[in-house]
């Protein structure tokens, strides 16, 4: 208000980021009530209804849509997104994005944080724009595209499968890497019948999230589908645990790890895909949640004696709260502490005093994996 300046407002509360649409309309009320009590016009607020990637989510796109409607045709308030968001763990994002950008803007976005360079997001702009009659005569798309010509074709993926593909048949293996959780608990329970739980475990299940994970790692295996094997692989843990409960034996884990969120920070897709993945290769998981106060992850680490400890933080302005968080580890317990999230990289981890920074969530594994295994 001192300065007249324009006010970006996220719908999310202390609660994280609602599920529905109608939730994240509630939030935007609820701005626009404290922004008015400061003397703020509503014309001043631009809301941004959060774009959640589809790789995670099926109904998410059309969840911020909704919001971002009624935000901007019945509140009658300016809206903004972080529209890649939406592609977040796919091949070929900018197809996806593009695509999202041009339902948007129909829907009501008033501005796009965007990346200008990208041909995709720009063709879609300029289309829009001619379409609408925003762009009149399509001035700016003659402008950009007279003297261009149209790219060929590209085959998909599924065009460039052999035939016989379709026909193979699924074993274990298969069906983890391939995503199948019904097939993938169906076989496990046939394969027990033969088989020892921990040769499945060595001789299938690990091998399979192997493959997949060294697939994500070199770009060949997406999000949406590490997230299916796991969900695959998951089931035919579970299977084997009923298994081995029948029989009145112990499952064994490799080791503990404490998963959290740091203070002040409500994003946990990130830390919920590397807990996902942990508990498949076998370790225990005590998952803290998110906006975790430093002194639970201490206090934790000292009752468990945890030797290893996950922090998240996707937020620029909650990365201090991590750094707190090791210091408060450093002095209190002897463990590792392996770190992940959008703001972070190599350097950076270094110098908030991390032994580990991961890119993904395959990365959490490896390093669990080499730590247990006494290799660092």
């Amino acid at each position: 208000k001192k300065y007249g300046a324009a006010v970006v407002a996220l719908t999310l509360d202390e609660k994280g980021i609602p599920a529905s649409a109608a939730e994240r309309v509630a939030i935007a009320e609820k701005i626009l009530k404290t922004a008015e009590s400061y003397g703020i016009d509503r014309s001043d607020v631009i809301i941004d209804t959060l774009a959640m990637t589809v790789s995670t989510g099926a109904d998410n796109a059309m969840i911020t849509l909704d919001a971002l409607d009624t935000i901007r045709h019945k509140l009658g308030v300016h809206t903004v997104l972080g529209v890649s968001n939406i592609s977040f763990g796919l091949p070929r994002r900018e197809l996806v994005t593009s695509t999202f950008f041009a339902m948007a803007m129909q829907r009501g976005l008033s501005s796009g944080i965007i990346n200008p360079l990208s041909d995709e997001l720009m063709k879609a702009y300029r289309s829009f724009c001619a379409l609408m009659g925003i762009d009149v005569g399509c001035k700016a798309y003659i402008e950009a595209y007279a003297n261009t010509t149209a790219a060929p074709d590209v085959r998909t993926g599924a065009a460039q499968q052999s035939a016989g593909g379709s026909a193979e048949s699924v074993s274990l293996h298969r069906a983890i890497v391939k995503g199948l959780r019904e097939q993938a608990g169906q076989l496990t329970d046939e394969m027990l019948k033969t088989t020892p739980p921990l040769e499945i475990i060595n001789g299938e299940l690990i091998p399979a999230l192997d493959e997949v994970g060294q697939g994500f790692e070199k770009n060949t295996v997406f999000l949406p589908q590490l997230l299916m094997s796991a969900d695959a692989a998951k089931e035919a843990f579970e299977r084997i645990k009923q298994n081995l409960a029948k029989k009145g034996i112990q499952e064994e884990k490799k080791g503990t790890i404490i998963l959290a969120t740091v203070k002040g920070d409500i994003h946990d897709i990130g830390k919920n895909i590397v807990k996902v993945l942990l508990e498949n290769y076998g370790f225990d998981v005590l998952d803290l949640g998110k906006d975790v106060p430093p002194e639970i992850i201490v206090q934790t680490a000292i009752e468990k004696n945890v030797r290893l400890v996950g922090l998240s933080a996707l937020m620029t302005t909650t990365v201090e709260s991590m750094a707190e968080t090791i210091r408060q580890l450093r002095k209190a317990h002897d463990c590792k502490v392996m770190v992940g999230g959008a703001v972070l990289n190599p350097e950076y981890a270094k110098e908030i005093g991390a032994d580990f920074y991961s890119k993904d969530a395959m990365g959490s594994v490896r390093y669990a994996e080499k730590l247990f295994n006494g290799e660092v």
